[in-house]
């Protein structure tokens, strides 16, 4: 945005002038860069088709993530490469994915030379959910590998010590499964709500035979008392209370400290 007017020669002066910047349709050098960084990994993955056998299948997922789906027949020689050839010397995860049809083990890798990271998808069937093990290539897969079997129920095959890592030994089946059940699956019976309403009211839908329970009200009774002269519970009426008190009045001006032993034995004996 400038300010001026236009003389003889077509300078500006004195006048609000906007200048419209065009787009630019090239990436940033950042942008750009890492963009042939991406083009120069796959360039650089395409020996694996003679590892596997088969046509890579590489896929770009959200925020420009690499992807290659690995056969889990092919899966630790794949990664030897990945680490001895292109430099992916850290495993920083193991994912455990429940596809309903098949589980999936997602691993990435990062390459601190590239500054890359690469995921790896292997599918693992229902039926036999086994994958070879690779804490021989990343010895960090060790935990990670334990915390998917542990979660999921992959059985790696290989591993120094498959075991349980956050739930008991003993516990029994895989919670991160959708399939899986916190406590034994029940069949419930429609509830009244889901039925016709003359079917909710009919006696057949109605519960019989069961005990009716009713809380009966508690009371220290006529001759109980907390202490003489103290109204309980219902006890309140004034005529109750004179009744209750004539055994253990005393006579008007005199103390209970006054009161002789063999006073207080007669008045404990009509109580009786």
């Amino acid at each position: 945005m400038t300010r001026g007017k236009q003389d003889d020669k077509g300078k500006l002066k004195g006048r609000l002038v906007m200048e419209i910047q065009p787009q630019r349709k090239h990436l940033s050098n950042e942008t750009r860069g890492y963009r042939d960084q991406q083009a120069a990994l796959i360039r650089d993955l395409s020996p694996l088709e003679q590892i596997t056998g088969r046509e890579l299948a590489i896929k770009i997922m959200r925020k420009d993530l690499l992807n290659l789906d690995v056969d889990r027949s092919h899966l630790v020689a794949v990664c030897r490469f990945l680490r001895d050839q292109l430099g992916f010397e850290l495993l920083s995860s193991i994912s455990g994915v429940d596809m309903l049809d098949h589980l999936e083990a997602v691993y990435h890798l990062r390459s601190f030379a590239r500054r890359q990271i690469l995921q790896l998808r292997v599918r693992v069937e229902n039926e036999m959910p086994e994958v070879d093990s690779v804490v021989s290539v990343w010895p960090t897969a060790n935990w990670h590998e334990r915390e998917i079997y542990d979660l999921f129920g992959v059985r790696f095959i290989g591993h120094p010590d498959l075991r349980r890592i956050l739930l008991d030994d003993d516990f029994d089946g895989y919670p991160m499964l959708k399939s899986f059940h916190q406590v034994p699956f029940t069949v419930k019976p429609r509830a009244t709500t889901q039925v016709d309403p003359n079917m909710a009211v009919a006696g057949n839908y109605q519960m019989k035979n069961y005990e009716h329970v009713v809380m009966k009200k508690l009371g220290q009774g006529m001759e109980e008392r907390l202490h003489p002269g103290t109204p309980t519970f219902e006890h309140t009426q004034e005529s109750v209370q004179q009744h209750a008190n004539q055994h253990a009045a005393n006579p008007e001006g005199q103390s209970t400290s006054r009161k002789s032993k063999q006073e207080v034995k007669e008045s404990r004996s009509e109580t009786r």
